[in-house]
């Protein structure tokens, strides 16, 4: 089951009328399926979005749980289309490799936030 939680949620009057409906910011919690594997990765989203466009509004927070590997770091994580479109789009990318060394994958999951907080798409991208 995905997971998509909501924490500290405030909303921002503007005075601006292409913003009438004010900008909400909150933390969304994005988590992966585990989809026939124990690899489990998760990410916590500071965004603001007024119905028309979503930006990130604070430091990312990556994460991968599960049993079964060990994880190498992670190589990036972040945001694209930040800001842009009514649509955002944020990732990491890590290794895994099975205990006792017999498999080791490359993940670079995606999640992507429409511009009402809401998660509308996930992939897993481990290989």
């Amino acid at each position: 089951m995905l997971a998509v939680g909501v924490t500290a949620a405030t909303s921002v009057a503007t005075g601006n009328p292409a913003m009438a409906a004010g900008t909400t910011c909150r933390t969304v919690a994005l988590g992966g399926e585990p989809g026939g594997i124990t690899i489990r990765p998760y990410m916590f989203v500071p965004v603001c979005y007024n119905g028309s466009r979503i930006w990130v509004s604070g430091g990312i927070t990556p994460g991968v749980s599960g049993w079964g590997y060990t994880y190498g770091g992670f190589d990036w994580y972040g945001s694209y289309n930040d800001g842009s479109q009514n649509w955002l789009g944020v990732g990491e990318n890590f290794s895994a490799t099975a205990w006792g060394g017999w498999a080791s994958l490359y993940c670079a999951p995606r999640w992507y936030i429409n511009a009402w907080g809401n998660k509308y798409a996930y992939e897993r991208k481990c290989r």
